[in-house]
């Protein structure tokens, strides 16, 4: 009796074990996530620049950016174009998004910033450094391995944001 009590749990813990990796793997849509559909869309494209400048003591780093910020009206050419890219990315949860660690280093040169207009609860960041983004003030991964999709995708949508008369400086 004992042990057909200990195989049953051991199977409720591998079963628990094997639905927990299944929802932390599967694969969610970015574009249902934010569902910026027919919304006016924010956007803000950061590239971060480090270049040495002379100093007292020396070379220092400084640090510079060029940030550039739109409103993308809802159903506008450029609008409808960021959410047909973001339809083709997914995302799902990682360990950051468990235990709520809001801490994001080495996030590289670019990053492009969506907000809906009227609820900045829906939120989306992207780097060109890491695989980790932000979405809806989480963090939540882009693809399963590397830093690849992250990075494409960052230059795509500053190439969508950049490329007509929506983008203000």
């Amino acid at each position: 009796m004992a042990r057909k009590l200990r195989n049953g749990i051991l199977l409720l813990l591998a079963a628990a074990a094997a639905a927990f990796t299944a929802w932390m793997l599967w694969p969610r849509s970015l574009a249902g996530t934010l569902d910026l559909e027919g919304r006016e869309i924010w956007a803000v494209i950061i590239h971060n620049d480090a270049g040495a400048v002379p100093g007292m003591d020396g070379f220092v780093v400084q640090p510079a950016g060029d940030v550039k910020g739109s409103a993308l009206p809802a159903g506008s050419q450029q609008a409808e174009a960021v959410l047909a890219l973001l339809d083709g990315y997914t995302w799902h949860p990682c360990w950051r998004t468990l235990t709520g660690n809001g801490a994001l280093s080495g996030i590289g040169a670019l990053s492009v910033s969506l907000y809906d207009a009227q609820d900045r609860d829906r939120n989306f960041k992207v780097y060109s450094g890491i695989g980790e983004i932000r979405l809806n003030d989480q963090i939540v991964r882009l693809d399963y391995f590397g830093n690849d999709a992250a990075e494409q995708l960052s230059k795509e949508l500053a190439a969508i944001l950049q490329d007509g008369s929506g983008v203000a400086n």
